[in-house]
């Protein structure tokens, strides 16, 4: 695997904020010597991430998620280590060099592979193999800044187009098969994606990672081809144009989510800069908590037939699930945003967008709900009850509830039993009210003495380690992480920066472990004195342990009639070392 030398990875923390970073994706209030917001990584309401920037390092007293810069970059973005240290190193200035020997560079390749795809279907899409595609996007309303901003490009129908283009970068036959842009054939490796406009999708990162292809003057019966999941794209986790609206959703804290590519195209090209949309999937869960990082509320438009009205219900009732509110901008029947638009100009958009109305009551209305037979009204209400049993957040579940009452007109009292009685739930508090149930680790004597330690050591290196440092012996320590971390603060014999620390372990739970140990402050004024204590009993506690297993071997040689004179000894010996322990302590 491709290694950057570790000067380079400690230059890159070191110039690095934690602040900087994390506020680019976390609205963060001051609140003492850190800073809080909403985490980014689970649905709440009351703000338990944390920052310190003194540490370099955040935790979330939610969920338990933590690290430093690199971990958050990691978490956040979805991708590998290298990948943000190069990620930080590019907002830093900091050119990002590789060690030589062998390395695993499937992921550049991959990434290669499809930078190639995209700038080969781009320039034939503006070729004479192109011409009748591109006028067809013209004739849909799209300019050439549009296309060429968004790479949008064309597949010639030929097997071998890309595959030809690609066979000189010299990629092996397990590079071909990960990339998704081919398939294996009988004559070798045949192009995915022929007679085809093509959408490249992009990470957030900027990077393609997939595509989205449109048939064009061609019998196949598929009208979108998308990508097949590779190690790039997972379809549940990836939005098509969020790299480039991102920041204008996080704006407004609001994005407005359409289904098609077009769609998409036609209103950021009209000027509205909040828009995102789906790859060849429907919004999933994993969508919406990504979404919710940017946004607080989204608006749903969506095509207004049948099947566009069912999805908007689900993708409605899934961003709940998430925390977010969906509002719905009904779409004439038939018509889909990108035909909208164009026919009615932007302005019926925002129009319509003003006058948007709540998932709930769009449901009822689409569904005709108070016109119908008591039998069918009463199985859709039920319909509706179950999608809202699935909403984890309590004062979300009760204003649905309330909201159902009312535009029925049916007796509150009686929609909150109907709903009781269907899913076996009762009305609870609110998620910001709820006991947080995250495990918390290290709670028995030993534990807690061994973070103590760690702890007093961490925050006053310089301070406790030159007098303490003959009593300190972290060999004794049973907890490995807590062992870990103890020789990793003593290893130089000087202060240690406590975010380069959590780099140390590779395993993200690890790391979330250690940010929160490393997060909280010990309370007391003397750390010394806490050393000394939480030692003394560490040492006591292992003494116990000997006495017990000292008596039990003594009871077993007594029963096969043994002697058990020396055994005695060593009891009584380490009686005596508990003692003096014990008056030691007491002394001081």
């Amino acid at each position: 695997m491709a290694r950057v030398p570790e000067e380079t990875i400690e230059r890159i923390r070191n110039t690095a904020d934690i602040y900087d970073v994390v506020a680019q994706y976390v609205d963060l209030k001051k609140r003492g010597r850190n800073f809080f917001g909403l985490c980014p990584f689970h649905s709440e309401k009351t703000p338990s991430f944390s920052v310190a920037p003194d540490k370099q390092i955040y935790h979330c007293f939610g969920c338990g998620a933590g690290g430093n810069v690199f971990s958050f970059i990691v978490e956040h973005e979805k991708i590998s280590f290298i990948e943000a240290v190069q990620q930080l190193g590019q907002k830093y200035g900091i050119e990002v060099d590789y060690q030589s020997g062998p390395s695993n560079k499937i992921f550049s390749f991959l990434y290669e592979a499809h930078d190639i795809a995209v700038k080969l279907y781009h320039n034939t899409l503006f070729s004479e193999k192109g011409k009748a595609a591109l006028d067809y996007l013209h004739n849909r309303g799209l300019n050439d800044d549009t296309i060429k901003t968004y790479q949008i490009g064309f597949a010639p129908d030929s097997w071998d187009t890309l595959s030809n283009t690609v066979k000189p970068s010299s990629f092996k036959d397990a590079v071909y098969e990960k990339t998704g842009l081919f398939i294996k054939t009988d004559r070798g490796w045949r192009d995915r994606f022929r007679s085809r406009i093509m959408f490249p999708i992009y990470h957030q990162s900027g990077k393609a990672i997939a595509f989205g292809g449109r048939i064009f003057n061609s019998d196949d019966p598929a009208k979108y081809l998308n990508s097949p999941e590779t190690p790039l794209y997972r379809k549940s986790e990836v939005f098509y144009g969020l790299h480039k609206t991102r920041d204008s959703i996080r704006k407004f804290s609001t994005a407005i989510l359409v289904e098609g590519y077009t769609d998409f195209l036609q209103l950021v090209q009209l000027g509205i800069p909040n828009v995102v949309a789906l790859s060849g999937t429907a919004l999933g869960i994993n969508h919406a908590n990504q979404i919710r990082k940017f946004a607080s509320k989204v608006y749903l438009a969506y095509d207004g037939d049948d099947a566009g009205v069912n999805a908007t219900l689900r993708a409605g009732y899934v961003l709940f699930q998430a925390g977010v509110e969906p509002l719905v901008i009904p779409m004439p029947n038939d018509k889909d945003p990108d035909d909208w638009v164009r026919e009615e100009g932007v302005s019926a958009f925002q129009e319509a967008m003003g006058s948007s109305m709540s998932l709930l009551l769009f449901h009822l209305q689409k569904k005709d709900v108070k016109n119908l037979p008591a039998t069918d009204r009463s199985r859709i209400v039920k319909e509706i009850l179950k999608e809202i049993s699935l909403i984890n957040d309590g004062i979300i579940r009760d204003d649905l509830l309330k909201s159902l009452s009312q535009e029925l007109q049916l007796d509150e009292v009686e929609v909150f039993r109907l709903f009781n009685s269907q899913t076996g739930m009762k009305r609870v508090r609110a998620d910001s009210e709820q006991s947080n149930t995250k495990d918390q680790p290290f709670t028995n004597t030993m534990q807690k003495a061994q973070l103590e330690i760690i702890r007093a050591i961490a925050f006053n290196f310089d301070e406790v380690y030159p007098s303490m440092k003959n009593i300190i012996d972290f060999q004794i320590f049973d907890e490995p992480i807590l062992q870990k971390i103890g020789l990793l603060l003593i290893e130089d014999k000087k202060s240690k920066d406590l975010s380069a620390i959590i780099d140390q372990f590779e395993n993200m739970d690890e790391k979330r472990l250690v940010s929160e140990i490393l997060f909280d402050e010990m309370s007391s004024d003397d750390p010394q004195l806490i050393i000394k204590e939480c030692f003394s009993t560490i040492k006591k506690k292992l003494i116990k342990d000997q006495i017990k297993q000292a008596r039990i071997k003594i009871r077993e040689l007594e029963s096969s009639g043994k002697d058990t004179k020396e055994i005695i000894i060593q009891v009584t010996d380490l009686q005596k070392s508990l003692q003096a322990l014990t008056e030691n302590i007491e002394t001081d």
